[in-house]
């Protein structure tokens, strides 16, 4: 039997144990990605709430306030290239004369494509808001809406939207029309009429522009005196003009955190931005806050009354009346003659009166001059006496080229010479038969001037015709109510109060008209105060083109609604000629006329025989 024992072997011994096992692996380490995450934001909202604490703080010790920019310009298309280099109608002006033109082209020429050029960075737009309904917005202008309130409803000032516009590539890709594009922010240099080609300004020199039609509604330029023109900057930065959108966004704000503002001119225009401004804080929606204190308005003018140029002069300081009492003061027979710093900080204004005037900001309504810019480079011809470019009575410049609107001399044939009229209602007729006659219809511009001026319900006034104050004018009024409120002096009332602050005063111009002669014969009315009616201007162009004179005013006044009055005819000869004493012509020593018989014969003045005497000569 074997002995296990001494065997050497697997079973000779203890069994031998495993190895033991080897440790667990580590476990991996924390992420700390998203501790650090919350806590950089848990220390940045901190560090951003103890920044607002901080502004908090320094507006409370500090009433500043945020610096407004006035908005970047900008051009659509952006590139050169994106222009159409060929166009059928090219249009330059976006103003009342160039949307008119548009729509008489669309009008007569159902596939027609017509381009704009305008030089402003915005969409057409009605400009005679600018200095009335835009001022009654409780907030700053919009470009994206420039909407404002009139007659209780909400309108734009923008003739289309900008989705009526195409992309100015698509325009020149499109074959046939209806198609309208626009090109904003880009000025034409001139215009090569042989070759009909539009030349425009570009970063890198110029861009041509074929076109087979062209219109010119280049508009008009607001005047400015080279007081203000060669004034330093500071002065400059508180003068501005009303003619543009940008205008009327840089002054809305200028305007409503001044303390005091003067307005600089007795025209129209002038007239309009006064009153408006005057009603300014009372009109806005939203209204205006409770602790709003409305700035103090000033109306300067050099004559002494408004639309001096226009109205006679009674009726004239009649109408400033009624701006006067929208709490505007009024300056009459002032002109500015100096514009300085003051030593706290503000405008003065040095005036021809002697007197010095203190006040925030200045508003510049004295008129407007063509654009005529374009004329030299473009070989047109200028009207020398009334401005503009020479056009026909078809509004035509060259071949294909018509010039419409402010900018135009138009030669009228009814009155064989040339009129430069300068309003919206013309530039709007001028514009519809510029564009039919760049669509083939030979229309004749033979219109008479027409323009309104309205003040609400105070004052309005409506003109047919040439007028002029320097012309002589016969003026028909009547009262509106039949018995006027008399004034009777209290027994406390020591002086007599001012003729101007009467109730007969105050209705005594109430509704009239005014005919206006050039040589005995009626070429201009001006409506004042009376019911609008649609046909008053074809009614008014048609009585003065009959040339009636003064003799039928009476039958004119009544034919227009002023059936009692009448004018009185010229006297005769014999009622006003006085016989003067007789001349003793004997002691003169040279000899008498020989039609001295005749002048004896036909006036009625006894004269003396005369014999006639001959000096001595000497041999």
């Amino acid at each position: 039997m074997l002995d296990c024992a001494k065997q050497r072997g697997p079973c000779s011994g203890k069994p031998v144990e495993p190895p033991p096992c080897p440790p667990p692996p580590p476990p991996p380490p924390r992420s700390l990605f998203w501790p650090l995450l919350i806590g950089a934001i848990l220390s940045f909202l901190g560090l951003f709430y103890k920044y607002y604490l901080y502004l908090e703080e320094r507006e409370k010790a500090d009433d500043s306030k945020p610096v407004w920019r006035p908005r970047p310009r900008t051009r659509r298309p952006f590139h050169e290239q994106d222009l159409p280099p060929c166009v059928q109608y090219l249009i330059v002006g976006t103003g009342a004369a160039g949307w008119a033109a548009y729509s008489s082209i669309m009008e007569h020429d159902k596939n027609a494509k017509v381009f704009f050029v305008t030089k402003e960075d915005s969409y057409p737009y009605v400009r005679p808001p600018l200095s009335k309904h835009m001022w009654w917005n409780g907030e700053p202008p919009d470009i994206r809406h420039l909407n404002y309130v009139s007659d209780g409803k909400r309108k734009s000032m923008y003739y289309a939207e900008c989705k009526h516009f195409m992309d100015p590539v698509k325009f020149y890709r499109k074959e046939t029309g209806p198609a309208v594009s626009i090109g904003i922010g880009w000025c034409v240099l001139r215009i090569d009429a042989d070759e009909h080609i539009a030349w425009i300004k570009t970063q890198c020199g110029e861009r041509p522009m074929y076109y087979e039609r062209c219109l010119l509604a280049v508009g008009s330029k607001p005047k400015k005196s080279s007081i203000f023109k060669t004034a330093p900057k500071f002065v400059r930065e508180r003068v501005t003009t009303i003619r543009e959108i940008r205008d009327l966004e840089i002054a809305y704000r200028k305007v409503r955190d001044a303390k005091h503002v003067t307005i600089i001119g007795g025209g129209h225009l002038g007239a309009e931005l006064a009153w408006h401004l005057g009603k300014m804080h009372k009109q806005w929606f939203p209204p205006a806050p409770e602790d709003y204190v409305p700035p103090q308005f000033l109306h300067v003018f050099k004559d002494k009354g408004i639309l001096s140029g226009i109205l006679p002069e009674y009726l004239s300081e009649w109408a400033a009346e009624k701006i006067k009492c929208e709490n505007v003061s009024i300056m009459p027979k002032t002109q500015v003659y100096d514009a300085f710093e003051s030593p706290d900080g503000r405008l003065e204004l040095t005036l021809s009166n002697g007197q010095s005037l203190i006040t925030d900001y200045v508003l510049i309504a004295t008129g407007s001059t063509p654009r005529e810019e374009l004329a030299e480079p473009s070989f047109l011809e200028l009207d020398a006496i009334n401005g503009g470019f020479h056009v026909n009575t078809e509004l035509q410049a060259r071949t294909h080229l018509y010039v419409a609107g402010d900018a135009a001399s138009v030669y009228s044939q009814w009155k064989n010479t040339r009129l430069r009229m300068e309003h919206f209602s013309t530039a709007v007729q001028q514009g519809y038969i510029a564009g039919a006659n760049m669509a083939g219809y030979w229309t004749p511009c033979n219109m008479e001037p027409h323009w309104w001026f309205r003040i609400d319900d105070e004052i309005h006034m409506e003109v047919v015709g040439e007028v002029g104050a320097c012309m002589p004018i016969v003026g028909l009024f009547r009262l509106v109510d039949k018995e006027p409120k008399k004034y009777e002096p209290k027994p406390e009332e020591l002086e007599k109060p001012c003729y101007k602050d009467l109730p007969e005063y105050k209705s005594r111009y109430s509704c009239g008209i005014l005919f206006y002669l050039r040589d005995e014969y009626v070429v201009g009315i001006v409506f004042w105060n009376l019911k609008p009616i649609e046909d008053r201007m074809e009614v008014a162009t048609e009585i003065l083109r009959a040339r009636p004179t003064y003799e039928d005013i009476s039958l004119l006044a009544e034919l227009l609604g002023f059936p009692d009055q009448e004018c009185i005819t010229y006297i005769p000869e014999e009622n006003f000629v006085d016989k003067g004493p007789c001349i003793d012509m004997s002691r003169s020593k040279w000899n008498t006329y020989e039609d001295y018989d005749k002048v004896r014969q036909l006036s009625k003045v006894e004269l003396p025989e005369i014999v006639p005497v001959y000096p001595k000569r000497e041999i």
